[in-house]
């Protein structure tokens, strides 16, 4: 299944950012019609994902220098990155400024823009990055470019869409608890969240901070890695490596929680592409799930507590039923439960490293053990919300944040109504170039032999 549409590319452009960047360097293409061409589709957009345009000036690249890795590549990102000197705005009610300790643009947007990269607009999200959809009570609903009926993914919602139809070539998210990887999901593109720590989190605004990791929404795993290696510096042995697929892959395809139960024909999905890569299924691998899962609600829940501290006691623009029903559980949660998530999370990774990874290097889950809901199904003013299928949309991604591995979510097939279905490649911290490589390899059919029976 493609990622993307070309025909959604504007005006023309390539649809990845190899063919574009080949171009440039080629001389097909001026970097600054290219960008022009970029911004103007952004400006236009029909999806409600756009949360602020940004002026050129802002956005980086003045010089258009052509031999910059990543020189004519428009970007946008959700909407909870310092940039100038312009706060985020986090979805949230006007008047409402995040306490940001970084001064100036957030260093992974620097990063993109030092390699040539263009931010046209910050986007869409739920409310303080409160949300497994884009529900927000604050702005209009994004639309999924694949299917206006079905739901988007949160808390990134709007750089998903913008990638998904072809806004622009990349985005940088947030994700604790799944929220670049579930719009991944859900709009048919790569979520690649990196190892805790991996990425600065300077300049973002937080909503777990043992948690929160920027992350990358993009076309292609190709695409993702162009622009994971130009957040990195050279030095970094995991980055620079050649393109390379992992050999030993593991998959478990459910989990001791019902709400992990993959449906029959997810199931089937994910199970021919396993026998595709060579994955052998080991059912029992992640019994301890459902801890984890739990310990990760613990330290989201108390921590985005101390964040939003102030507005909990209302002496600050206050918060939406979304953001206070994350934040409000955390003021009442046990202190030394806290302290005992915290403390326990390096043995956990620990063991899951030793037990998964010991002898495989990539383990694939569900991204979504369901077919993409409808938006009727999730969305809770809607008369016909089923809160079971909310909670199936991070029921197989919470648990990795609190490990603190990389993750990749793409699409391996479609639903009987042609919507995405993905799996989600996790392998241990600083591996994320591997996953990548993997994800990519397997777009591009290399790993394509007869099915097992």
């Amino acid at each position: 299944m493609s990622a993307i549409k070309q025909s959604l590319t504007p005006a023309g452009l390539p649809s990845n950012i190899a063919d574009l960047r080949a171009g440039v360097r080629m001389g097909h293409y001026d970097v600054s019609q290219v960008l022009a061409q970029q911004r103007s589709a952004m400006a236009i957009e029909a999806y409600g994902c756009v949360a602020r345009m940004i002026p050129a000036a802002e956005g980086g690249s003045a010089v258009l220098d052509p031999t910059l890795p990543l020189s004519g590549v428009a970007v946008a990102h959700k909407d909870v990155f310092q940039i100038g000197d312009h706060p985020p705005g986090c979805g949230a009610v006007t008047g409402f400024r995040p306490r940001l300790e970084h001064e100036g643009t957030a260093p992974v947007v620097q990063r993109l823009q030092q390699a040539g990269a263009v931010a046209l607009a910050t986007l869409a999200m739920a409310e303080h990055a409160c949300g497994a959809t884009g529900e927000n009570p604050n702005t209009s609903r994004p639309i999924n470019p694949l299917n206006e009926h079905a739901a988007v993914g949160g808390s990134s919602s709007g750089s998903a869409v913008a990638v998904a139809a072809g806004l622009c070539y990349a985005s940088l998210g947030t994700d604790t608890a799944g929220s670049v990887r579930m719009p991944a999901a859900t709009c048919g593109i790569v979520g690649l969240k990196p190892g805790y720590g991996r990425l600065s989190q300077d300049g973002v605004a937080p909503l777990a901070p043992s948690l929160d990791t920027v992350g990358i929404l993009a076309r292609s795993a190709d695409d993702a890695r162009l622009v994971f290696d130009a957040l990195h510096t050279a030095s970094d042995e995991h980055i620079r490596s050649p393109h390379r697929p992992a050999s030993r892959v593991i998959a478990c395809w459910n989990h001791g929680s019902e709400l992990g139960q993959a449906d029959a024909a997810t199931h089937d999905v994910l199970r021919h592409y396993a026998r595709t890569v060579g994955a052998q299924e080991r059912p029992g691998a992640l019994n301890g799930l459902a801890e984890w899962h739990r310990l990760a609600q613990v330290l989201m829940h108390s921590e985005a507590a101390m964040v939003h501290r102030s507005a909990l006691r209302g002496t600050a623009v206050g918060l939406g039923a979304h953001a206070r029903a994350v934040a409000l559980p955390g003021a009442v949660i046990p202190a030394w439960w806290y302290a005992q998530a915290l403390a326990q999370r390096a043995a956990h990774t620990d063991a899951f490293v030793r037990a998964i990874f010991g002898d495989h290097d990539i383990l694939l889950t569900p991204a979504l053990p369901c077919r993409v809901p409808d938006w009727a199904d999730v969305d809770s003013r809607s008369p016909t919300f089923q809160p079971r299928r909310l909670l199936q949309l991070f029921s197989w991604m919470a648990f990795v944040n609190y490990l603190g591995l990389p993750a990749v979510v793409y699409p391996v097939g479609q639903d009987e109504r042609g919507m995405p279905v993905s799996v989600q490649a996790i392998a241990p911290v600083g591996h994320e170039a591997v996953l990548l490589d993997f994800a990519h390899a397997s777009a591009r059919g290399l790993y394509d032999r007869p099915l097992s029976s």
